[in-house]
């Protein structure tokens, strides 16, 4: 189902999810961005890594843009 979301993305570094989202946006991939709030409100823990989401059809593209400007898988 393509309505479904993929997560392609997890981080405790805001700055770094930014620049994910950021990426992939300016690609045409449209970018939901999960426990933002939680990862703030328990101080960037490793137990809470904020997500970056796409639709699952595009899922892969996405994970292969992330990949080729060294983001870790």
């Amino acid at each position: 189902d393509e309505s479904e979301l993929t997560e392609v993305f997890a981080s405790i570094d805001p700055m770094q999810m930014r620049m994910a989202r950021d990426l992939l946006e300016s690609s045409g991939v449209e970018c939901f961005v999960f426990d933002r709030e939680n990862s703030r409100m328990f101080g960037s823990s490793p137990s809470f890594p904020i997500r970056l989401m796409v639709r699952a059809n595009v899922a892969e593209d996405a994970r292969t843009r992330l990949k080729d400007l060294g983001f870790p898988e």
